[in-house]
Formats: structure tokens, C-alpha cells, sequence
């Protein structure tokens, strides 16, 4: 068993704009010469109001729906101190320390906050400065090799992010029907994405279940191509990829006003049913990408 599963504590670590990674807190922390102090605020749980509707005739109010806000979070940074595992050598090492810190936080460029536990893996969260960090211990911290800044950042979307879950159907069988399985462990609602590679003409369930569950015809496809959908509403895209065309030709518009409505419910799985026809061959495959979003870091 890796190492890291083996240990409880909380592991934090900031990937910066320059793509160094700092670990913060858990295992490993300081290596790098910074860790993360005690008691941050405004990490855990994305800021969420709910909008509501009120009649004159109505008792009490109906939910119309929930809004999240951004997310400040605050912590202390110590830069070198006592008890991390890299030694300090002189004040040109620690100088040359918090200038790779400071340069890798940005108001303009995110970095990415991430937390990882070892009951639910990693999250990972992009993060820049909200004010210029603000030093603690006094005017020269060259004596003692360490400066404590309070460091002020934002994380303009409240959620955090999981790794892909994701399941391949292959007509391996030549019968050209099966099911895939979209897994959305987190408190978000989640909204796949689908590779086909052709040929054929694939059918995909708008979110499976029911005695007859929707289904969304795409455009057909030929050997060698894939067709790539996002269902999201906020950027539903159709696209064929090719070596011919490797940047891609749009066919949303001949998905004819079809569309996925359903997205798949916070902490559930559910088996989405696949078929194609026209032409489709046991290469015919269908991959489904699900990418978990929580408002909390574990």
C-alpha cells in the first residue's frame, strides 16, 4: 500500500502558477519550506443562499433555487520556521524560498488549492490572490529564518473538483446494444460527456431507468472518426474529430434539437443505455466522462 494511504491526517498542497507543487499541511509538509498554519477560515463549505418565492396568499415561501458565492479562504503561510523537514541554510536560501512563493500566486493567473484524505482522495480547487499577503512576525525575518504572512485568497468557483470517473461500452459482442455506468460521488449534480468512436450511428439514454427511458440519436460517424458531446446546458458542444480534421467540424446542428435534459443526481450511479446502428462494428465504442463536483474540500 502506498504511504499515503496509510496515514489519516489531511494532506493540503498548493500548486502554483509556475506549476511547483508546496505541500502545505499532512505528509510532506514544508518540504518545499512552507507549511500551512493553524486554524484557516472560509475553506470547508462554498457560500450558498437560496432564492425563494413569496405570495400574498401563500404561507411560508417556495424554493426556486440555490445560489453559491465564491469562496474566501484565509490561512497563515510560514515561511521556513522550526519543525519542517528542509533545512535552512542561510538567509540568501530563505530569501531565494519566499521569493518561489511569492512568484507563484497571482491575482490575474490561478493556482490550485487540492486536499486529499485517505477515505476520499483528492479535490482540487483553482485559487488566486484576494489581497497582497500581509507579514505577522515583524520587519525582518532574516534573523530567524521565518516570516508567518497572512495570506488572503479567493477561489472564484465555490466547488471543488474531483478526477474523472468514467466507463467504456465496446460492441464487442456485435450486438450493438449494452449500458454504461455514470458514477457521480460528490453533492453536485453532474453532467456527462460522451465519446463515440465510430462507425455507426449511436443512441444514448438520457440518464437511464424507467420502463422507457428517453433516448438521443446522434449523427452517424465513420471508421476512424469520433464524435465527442458535452451535455452540460452551460456548454453543450457536438464534434467530429478525424486525423484528416483533427481540430474538429461541429455537428450540433445535426443533432436537429436533440439534447440530454437530465443531469446525473449528487451521490448515485446510474447505467445510461447504449446502442448503434448504421453500419456499427465490434470497434464501435462509447465512453462516458463524469467529472464530480463538491462544495466541500473532504
Amino acid at each position: 500500500m502506498h504511504p499515503l494511504l496509510e496515514i489519516e491526517a489531511t494532506k493540503v498542497v498548493y500548486i502554483g502558477v509556475s506549476g511547483r507543487c508546496w505541500h502545505l499541511a499532512g505528509p510532506g509538509a514544508g518540504a518545499e519550506g512552507v507549511t500551512m498554519g493553524e486554524g484557516p477560515t472560509g475553506h470547508l463549505f462554498a457560500p450558498v443562499s437560496i432564492l425563494v418565492s413569496e405570495g400574498a396568499r401563500q404561507d411560508g415561501a417556495s424554493f426556486l433555487r440555490d445560489v453559491r458565492s465564491k469562496k474566501e479562504i484565509d490561512f497563515i503561510a510560514h515561511v521556513g520556521g522550526d519543525g519542517i523537514p528542509l533545512v535552512i541554510r542561510s538567509p540568501r536560501h530563505w530569501l531565494a524560498i519566499n521569493d518561489a512563493w511569492m512568484r507563484d500566486w497571482s491575482t490575474r493567473v490561478p493556482g490550485t488549492l487540492a486536499w486529499f484524505t485517505r477515505h476520499q482522495g483528492w479535490r482540487f480547487q483553482q485559487v488566486r490572490l484576494d489581497a497582497a499577503p500581509t507579514p505577522t512576525t515583524g520587519i525582518d525575518p532574516l534573523p530567524n529564518l521565518h516570516e508567518a504572512y497572512q495570506m488572503s485568497i479567493v477561489a472564484l468557483d465555490p466547488l471543488e473538483k474531483h478526477f474523472d470517473e468514467w466507463q467504456v461500452w465496446k460492441n464487442a459482442s456485435g450486438l450493438g446494444e449494452g449500458v454504461v455506468r455514470a458514477r457521480n460521488a460528490a453533492d453536485q449534480p453532474g453532467w456527462a460527456r460522451y465519446t463515440m468512436n465510430g462507425p455507426g450511428r449511436f443512441w444514448i439514454g438520457d440518464l437511464g431507468g424507467g420502463e422507457e427511458p428517453r433516448i438521443v440519436q446522434t449523427p452517424p460517424i465513420l471508421a476512424g472518426e469520433t464524435l465527442r458531446i458535452d451535455t452540460h446546458p452551460r456548454r453543450r458542444t457536438a464534434r467530429v474529430y478525424s486525423d484528416a480534421n483533427p481540430s474538429g467540424r461541429n455537428v450540433w446542428g445535426a443533432l436537429a434539437g436533440r439534447r440530454w435534459f437530465t443531469s446525473v443526481p449528487a451521490w448515485s450511479s446510474v447505467e445510461i443505455p447504449v446502442r448503434v446502428t448504421d453500419g456499427g462494428t465490434t470497434a464501435s465504442t462509447v465512453r462516458i466522462d463524469l467529472a464530480p463536483r463538491s462544495s466541500r474540500p473532504y
